[in-house]
């Protein structure tokens, strides 16, 4: 399969520039008070102290887990690093500012993250535990995933086992449930992608990275913006134009199905196409079949679901969003095929 993904293989963020710490662009003596950050705070958010997490995370460590340190991995607009407080592993999110991102921005990203953590909660979704907004950089506390990423237990990182067939289609089931969730409640989240789906000790996927949501008030209308989010390999045509649709989720989940049949990461400059969702085009053209992309490591598969998933990938993948299934019907397709 080729060696496992790191961030250097990832399309980032089309906009994004190189990134600079919060501390750069504000008083480091008033910190991120200064910015009088205004939340509403929900009784089951605790306001952690800025000094306490940078005690439980041995002062932000950016040296990766594996070599000691406490760097889990990074998000939108922001480092993730394990800790351990109050009992239990928790993964603090330090929020970090784009060349191209104001403090004002940011500020108000951490503003929407938190109000939108506190009204999306559901068991496909990561639980916000709590925040910190006291010192020069603000952070948000998550509950700790302790399978990480998707994208990385595809990849069998550090030498973790394949994830079966059948605990794979729980996985895209689980996912699917959360991006209704979301959808449900007029949020399109504008990053899915297998970085995004974190896994607990018992494979149950919960989506990440809610600051790139976006609330759209009437939701099934397209909106137009300016700053192109998400990652490459995993955006629609549309989102490549700046319109934020619900649909363009649905493109992206489609990317994520081709990854559970394949194990393959959506996008690896040494792999020809170098594009994951590239394939469908081999597919289509008769010059390959999906069988000849399985991930065989996995084990348990067999022919006819795979074949299901692959049709389902490709309603997602459409070119056009019209086209495409909401998630509701995505959701009522997973669930035919027999695992």
């Amino acid at each position: 399969m080729g060696e496992p993904v790191t961030d250097s293989t990832h399309v980032r963020c089309l906009s994004y520039g190189l990134v600079r710490r919060l501390a750069e662009f504000i008083d480091p003596q008033e910190g991120w008070k200064k910015l009088a950050v205004d939340i509403t705070n929900p009784s089951d958010f605790q306001n952690f102290l800025f000094h306490d997490l940078e005690s439980i995370t041995n002062n932000f460590d950016a040296r990766p887990e594996s070599a000691g340190g406490n760097k889990l991995g990074e998000g939108g607009f922001g480092v993730v690093f394990k800790g351990y407080i109050n009992g239990k592993n928790v993964a603090v999110k330090k929020l970090i500012a784009m060349v191209d991102v104001s403090v004002q921005e940011l500020k108000q990203q951490f503003e929407q993250e938190i109000n939108i953590m506190a009204k999306c909660q559901h068991e496909n979704l990561v639980e916000l535990l709590g925040f910190s907004s006291d010192g020069a950089q603000p952070c948000l506390v998550y509950e700790y995933m302790p399978n990480g990423s998707l994208l990385d237990r595809l990849a069998c990182l550090d030498e973790t086992p394949p994830i079966p067939w059948n605990m794979r289609c729980k996985i895209v089931q689980g996912t699917a449930n959360g991006i209704n969730f979301l959808h449900e409640n007029n949020h399109i989240h504008r990053d899915i992608k297998s970085a995004n789906i974190l896994l607990t000790d018992t494979y149950v996927p919960k989506i990440s990275d809610f600051g790139l949501s976006r609330a759209s008030v009437t939701f099934t209308q397209t909106i137009m913006t300016e700053r192109i989010v998400g990652t490459a390999a995993y955006m629609a045509p549309e989102a490549l134009r700046g319109e934020i649709t619900p649909k363009s989720d649905i493109f992206s989940f489609g990317v994520v199905l081709l990854e559970i049949i394949t194990g393959l990461p959506p996008v690896d400059e040494k792999r020809e196409p170098q594009l994951l969702l590239s394939i469908k085009e081999e597919i289509e053209d008769e010059e390959a079949t999906i069988e000849d992309y399985i991930d065989e490591k996995m084990g348990d598969w067999d022919v006819t679901s795979i074949h299901k998933m692959y049709s389902i990938a490709g309603r997602c993948l459409n070119d056009k969003k019209n086209r495409r299934p909401d998630i509701k019907m995505v959701q009522q397709l997973l669930q035919e095929i027999k695992t």
